[in-house]
């Protein structure tokens, strides 16, 4: 076959028809018009299936943790600080896949009647080192930790804490509920005095892999 990208003396886009025998005209002329039609619908078919794998190929699945992967509880207290109170939290993956978490847990208190305790949330206390929140690996069973902590009621409780909720950063779904009576954690209660009071802050840490990244 000839080079039609040799210069312009080139003359290999006119090609010389030769008749073709008489049984075989018929063929020659359908093959041609089939030629025709891939030529013309080859680009829109084309086209249509590169669309097609491009919507189920460049799906990604997130690597962030689900409400569905994670489980919530209570590990231990925290003391030995005068004037203040603290407890542990793990979230664990129980899924069998790895996935990341990160940032700061909610959490929410309430009273037996269901009242929510409009305390204000800091992310700093003398019960852990202040940080910035960082991604966690979770594999499958291991845990990320958290504390949360509060001043103790100098003035008196004005509302006493029968129950909280925790749910993991950047989840939806269920969160936990946790009582406190029979937790092993003492109520954190709102307390009497200003709303800007220590008493009615909840110190929250951010997510670490270890406790012992927040210790003082």
């Amino acid at each position: 076959m000839k080079d039609r990208r040799r210069g312009p003396e080139c003359r290999c886009y006119i090609q010389p028809v030769r008749p073709t025998p008489y049984p075989w005209r018929r063929v020659a002329i359908a093959l041609a018009a089939l030629a025709i039609m891939a030529t013309v619908l080859g680009p829109t078919v084309s086209a249509s299936a590169a669309k097609s794998s491009t919507t189920t190929t460049t799906l990604k699945r997130s690597t962030e943790c689900t409400a569905k992967q994670i489980s919530l509880s209570v590990t231990g207290t925290l003391g030995g600080v005068t004037g203040e109170e603290a407890f542990t939290m793990a979230i664990t993956n129980m899924s069998t896949e790895e996935c990341q978490i990160h940032g700061y847990p909610t959490v929410r208190f309430y009273t037996s009647a269901g009242r929510l305790l409009t305390f204000s949330y800091a992310h700093t206390s003398v019960m852990f080192r202040r940080s910035s929140p960082r991604v966690v690996n979770l594999m499958p069973g291991s845990n990320a930790n958290f504390v949360v902590a509060k001043h103790l009621c100098d003035q008196g409780i004005r509302y006493v804490a029968s129950f909280f909720y925790v749910l993991a950063p950047y989840t939806s779904g269920e969160p936990m509920v946790e009582h406190f009576k029979g937790s092993g954690v003492r109520p954190m209660d709102y307390c009497k005095g200003s709303s800007r009071g220590p008493g009615q802050s909840l110190e929250i840490s951010p997510l670490v892999t270890s406790l012992s990244q927040l210790g003082k």
